[in-house]
């Protein structure tokens, strides 16, 4: 509890020293002005439950607490520097899990530090920053971590009415697991990624009409892949009362072309081609959501041959996709097809309840699979609402649900049944 309490207090504290700071600067030359600060307080139960002996049941609790400043640099217009801190306290309340990852312990680090201008619809943007793409598929913050991801970079982006580009070089990755202590060349690891790294993306979109919007991608993850990509997305309004939505998206994965800086050697001959499809459709029918996803990671078809040929996403936000269990973080290596069925309701005030089912296979002939095996399926649902009668604070309450099928053998995480639950509150305040 002290520590919880050392957490609500540092707010208003940081907050009122920004006040003072600012009100200092009118006498002369600012260095930094229009000052912006943001907070984040998010407390989180979880309990999580697997069948595996070596990982009984447990809970934890933990907290982040996240300070954001930005402002003006140098009263130069469209010149801004961004600083932010994230904190995690792990209460280890109960019986704490074994597997928890750094991603919910305690931990104190820098997230954001950078400088950017922006002229013309042109941004020029250097240092860390958290970055989500697209729907994160690719690149994201994993921001449901309380620890979250973020990119150390050099980028340029530009946006003209429907259409947007933006190109990077990226130099770091500061990863979920990522201490903070600036430790480096620890890259790729079981899909989660951390350490020096020599990477580009470059993501450009263009929305022809709301039914129609083309977004054309390519990754390149040094001494790992690249990946090269097309979406389709839009929205059909189909009457006053029903919205349509989907997603038609292929990708495909080979070797990388760029290589690690750091002296840490990479797996650049060890990767085969590999394909990537998505199709997604939704609907809003009066506050009733309905949908049906269908997403391949292609696998790779000769696992004897000593090369790693399966489709890996290793800078997502994983947790978005194939189940909130976290079962298949580093795609298995005959693939993976999930399969998966939507359904909730959007109440008018009083939130948004939504239950995910997925079927999961595989996708190419394995050792002990074939393509089409099951790998197992799952049931996850959340309710999310504004608490009513307080300010900016939101609940989540969420579970997952994963079941093995017995049909795969063998000792990969994704054979354990599994059984989480959250409960969270997320505080969020920002100056005007």
């Amino acid at each position: 509890m002290r520590k919880l309490i050392l957490s609500l207090a540092a707010t208003p504290l940081i907050l009122g020293s920004m006040a003072v700071s600012a009100q200092a600067a009118d006498d002369g030359f600012n260095v930094l002005s229009d000052v912006k600060f943001s907070a984040e307080l998010r407390p989180r139960f979880e309990y999580t439950d697997h069948a595996a002996s070596a990982l009984d049941a447990g809970s934890t609790f933990t907290n982040r607490t996240n300070l954001n400043l930005a402002g003006k640099l140098l009263e130069v217009d469209g010149l801004v520097g961004t600083v932010e801190v994230n904190s995690v306290n792990d209460f280890n309340t109960l019986n704490q899990q074994t597997h928890q990852t750094a991603a919910e312990k305690d931990v104190a680090k820098m997230t954001q530090a950078n400088i950017a201008y922006t002229n013309s619809g042109v941004t020029g943007i250097v240092g860390r920053k958290t970055v989500n793409l697209d729907n994160q598929r690719f690149i994201g913050s994993v921001g449901w971590k309380q620890n979250f991801q973020t990119l150390d970079l050099a980028a340029i982006a530009y946006g003209a009415g429907d259409f947007n580009i933006l190109a990077a070089y990226v130099y770091g990755v500061n990863a979920i697991a990522d201490a903070g202590n600036g430790t480096r060349g620890v890259q790729y690891t079981g899909g989660i990624t951390s350490g020096s790294t020599t990477s580009a993306a470059i993501n450009a979109s263009y929305k022809i009409a709301d039914p129609i919007k083309l977004t054309g991608y390519a990754y390149l993850l040094g001494s790992y892949s690249d990946t090269y990509g097309l979406a389709a997305t839009g929205k059909i309004a189909a009457g006053d009362s029903v919205k349509l939505t989907y997603r038609a998206e292929f990708a495909m994965q080979t070797d990388s072309t760029l290589e690690e800086v750091s002296g840490v050697s990479g797996d650049t001959s060890l990767r085969t081609d590999s394909m990537y499809y998505n199709i997604d459709v939704g609907a809003n029918i009066s506050g009733f959501l309905v949908g049906l996803n269908y997403e391949v990671l292609g696998g790779d078809d000769d696992l004897t041959d000593g090369r790693a040929g399966q489709f890996d996403t290793p800078l997502a936000t994983k947790h978005k996709f194939n189940g909130w269990a976290d079962q298949f973080l580093k795609t298995p290596g005959t693939g993976l097809v999930d399969l998966n069925v939507r359904a909730g309701y959007k109440f008018a005030t009083a939130g948004k309840i939504i239950g995910f089912y997925h079927m999961f296979t595989a996708d190419q002939d394995g050792a002990t699979t074939s393509a089409g095996d099951a790998y197992g399926s799952e049931f996850d649902i959340a309710y999310s609402t504004k608490l009513p009668g307080v300010n900016n604070i939101g609940l989540l309450v969420k579970a997952a649900m994963f079941m093995n099928d017995d049909a795969i053998n063998g000792a990969a995480a994704y054979n354990d049944d599994t059984t989480l639950a959250w409960v969270q509150l997320d505080y969020k305040f920002s100056t005007k």
